[in-house]
């Protein structure tokens, strides 16, 4: 009768057991998921492929502006017309520069040429373009000294390259001769040609 007695407390113990391994199985279950999906909710996740952020391209980086070209150099224009302008770099004054125009006047105009006539200007470089002011200057022609300048505007030099626009009133030229206008870079100027080197003036400042 013993033996018949413990029988049934042995199969309640399995049933018992099976029922929790049926739970560790479970609650095993549930548990995977979540672990696979709780590293997609971390902010250091990567991406997956194909989502708008992980295909954006990667920004490069902003090309390093082109340095501006120094204007220094003597400039001359088109014949038949022989007027030339020199630029030099102010020493000890940084993007500023002198202007040195020696204008011509034009051979088709025949005996009523107007006379060569010279002028000095100074400014600073802003950008293309050097706004300057007359300075009294003395050279072979004779030269202006500032009562002369009293009342003289300021010039304008557009940078284009090796092209540059001389825009400007020159009161004490000769009405023939040609100063304001275009001037293409030249390796071989004729009335700048005895000057000394770049950077040093051609003519003297009083």
């Amino acid at each position: 009768m013993a033996s018949t007695g413990s029988r049934p407390r042995t199969a309640f113990a399995a049933r018992v057991l099976g029922t929790s391994g049926v739970l560790v199985l479970l609650l095993a279950a549930c548990e995977a998921p979540t672990r696979a999906i709780a590293p997609a909710a971390s902010g250091d996740a990567l991406d997956p492929p194909g989502s708008a952020r992980a295909s954006a391209p990667a920004q490069a980086p902003s090309p390093e502006p082109a340095p501006v070209p120094s204007p220094e150099g003597v400039y001359a224009m088109a014949p038949p017309l022989g007027s030339e302008l020199r630029v030099v770099a102010l020493t000890g004054r940084p993007d500023e520069y002198r202007i040195e125009v020696h204008g011509g006047g034009d051979p088709d105009d025949g005996a009523a040429v107007g006379a060569d006539c010279q002028a000095v200007a100074e400014g600073r470089l802003e950008g293309a373009r050097i706004e300057a002011a007359l300075r009294p200057f003395e050279s072979d022609l004779g030269g202006l000294d500032a009562s002369d300048l009293a009342d003289a505007p300021r010039v304008e030099l557009q940078l284009h390259g090796d092209t540059v626009e001389l825009q400007g009133a020159f009161a004490h030229c000769a009405m023939a001769t040609v100063m304001a206008g275009t001037y293409r870079r030249t390796a071989a100027p004729s009335v700048f040609e005895d000057c000394p080197p770049l950077p040093a003036a051609c003519w003297n400042r009083d």
